[in-house]
C-alpha cells in the first residue's frame, strides 16, 4: 500500500509539469524558446521599421488594430517558408489584414534589404498592403524588439543561416504582448483565438499561462511534503502499535 501511495502523490505532483513542457516544447523549433513569464502583457517598444518599398514608419503607426509578428529571415529555405505559406491558409480566413489587424513579416537578418524584402514578398505571393514585410531600421531597433519578446537566434558559421524558435508573436492594439503560437503550421482555430485573445476577450487559462510551470513545480512540491508527512504519520502509527504492543 506505500508503495501505491507513494506512485500515485508522484504522479499527481508530476502531472501538472508534464503538460507545460508539452505546452512550451510543442513545436517551438530548434532555437531557445522564450521566457513567456518574463515578456507576456508587456508592452513592445515604438521600434522603428523599413517596408520592402523602403518607407520608414514606426510599430505604433499600427496601433488600434491586433498585430500578428512573423520572425524571419529572407534567405530561410527551411522553417520560414513553411510557416509564411501556413499563415497565407488560414490569415484570410480570419479578416481583412490592414482592416481587422496586421500582420508583419519582420526579417532578424541584419543584412537583409529593401530587395530582399520586396524578393520575398513576390516569391510568397503577399500582395495585400495590410500585411508588411519588414526590416528593423537599425541593429538597436531590431535588439530592442527581439529581446522584448525574447527571441534568440544563432548564426551559423560559413552561411547565411541561423538557428531560431519556430514562432509567431500577437499583440494587443496598444501593443502589449498577448500570446505566442509555436511550430511551422497553424490551424484557424488556434489562430482565431489567439486573435480574440489579443484583441481583448478575456481567458483565464491564457492569464495564468507565465504563472504555469511555478503552479505547476508548487504542484510537486506540495505533492512531496503531503507524501512526506503521510509516511511520517504511518511510521509513528507503527512506532506507537509497537510501544503499546
Amino acid at each position: 500500500m506505500k508503495r501505491s501511495l507513494v506512485r500515485l502523490v508522484l504522479f499527481l505532483g508530476l502531472l501538472p509539469l508534464f503538460f507545460i513542457s508539452i505546452a512550451y516544447a510543442e513545436g517551438s523549433g530548434t532555437g531557445i524558446p522564450p521566457n513567456e513569464s518574463r515578456t507576456l502583457n508587456k508592452p513592445v517598444p515604438n521600434v522603428k521599421l523599413v517596408d520592402h518599398r523602403g518607407k520608414v514608419f514606426y510599430l505604433y503607426e499600427l496601433k488600434g488594430k491586433p498585430v500578428i509578428i512573423s520572425p524571419i529571415y529572407t534567405h530561410c529555405q527551411s522553417a520560414c517558408p513553411l510557416i509564411t505559406d501556413s499563415l497565407k491558409e488560414v490569415v484570410y480566413k480570419l479578416g481583412s489584414p490592414g482592416k481587422d489587424f496586421w500582420v508583419i513579416s519582420l526579417t532578424f537578418d541584419p543584412q537583409d534589404t529593401e530587395e530582399d524584402l520586396k524578393k520575398f514578398r513576390e516569391e510568397k505571393g503577399i500582395t495585400t498592403e495590410g500585411w508588411i514585410v519588414a526590416r528593423a531600421y537599425s541593429r538597436e531597433d531590431l535588439f530592442k524588439l527581439l529581446d522584448t519578446i525574447d527571441f534568440r537566434f544563432m548564426s551559423i558559421q560559413g552561411s547565411r543561416d541561423f538557428v531560431h524558435p519556430n514562432l509567431i508573436v500577437f499583440l494587443s492594439p496598444d501593443m502589449v504582448l498577448k500570446k505566442y503560437l509555436y511550430g511551422v503550421s497553424f490551424e484557424f482555430m488556434e489562430m482565431e483565438k489567439a486573435l480574440r485573445y489579443a484583441n481583448g476577450e478575456v481567458d483565464l487559462i491564457e492569464t495564468l499561462r507565465p504563472y504555469l510551470f511555478f503552479l505547476g513545480l508548487l504542484g510537486f512540491v506540495m505533492s512531496v511534503l503531503f507524501l512526506l508527512l503521510k509516511l511520517f504519520s504511518i511510521r509513528s502509527q507503527k512506532v506507537k502499535y509497537h510501544v503499546d504492543g
